[in-house]
């Protein structure tokens, strides 16, 4: 079976800890298989993405993002922990993947690496 890109969504990601209104949207994401991108954002549209995943809940493998974790990471897990855990504003993109395998979506998640070609670094994470 192959797994086809479905309609993508975009939401903008608020955790109540990293934004000076305190708000939480985190619930309102959907429990289902997803492929998704986490971004910046420029001038209104999702930009620099930081990272591609692949989960079989989106809205805890979003929360698991938002956790304070050992420093021990790798320098672009550190970093992508940094940019969650900034008070920058974050857009999600995904597509809902129902009933597919972690094998399909891991193979669209590499498609999405190869195109999009998520990037940390410290001067994307720097407040301008």
């Amino acid at each position: 079976m192959s797994i086809e890109q479905g309609t993508l969504y975009t939401q903008v990601l608020l955790q109540k800890d990293n934004n000076l209104d305190k708000n939480d949207n985190l619930d309102e994401l959907p429990e289902t298989p997803a492929v998704y991108a986490v971004c910046g954002r420029v001038n209104g549209q999702p930009a620099n993405p930081r990272f591609i995943g692949e989960t079989g809940n989106l809205r805890a493998a979003i929360r698991s993002h938002f956790e304070i974790t050992d420093n021990n990471a790798d320098g672009y897990t550190q970093c992508f922990k940094e940019f969650m855990l900034s008070i920058k504003i974050k857009e999600l993109v995904y597509t809902l993947l129902p009933g597919s395998s972690p094998e399909e979506r891991s193979s669209l998640k590499k498609e999405w690496e190869e195109k999009y070609k998520p990037n940390c670094n410290k001067q994307l994470n720097e407040v301008h």
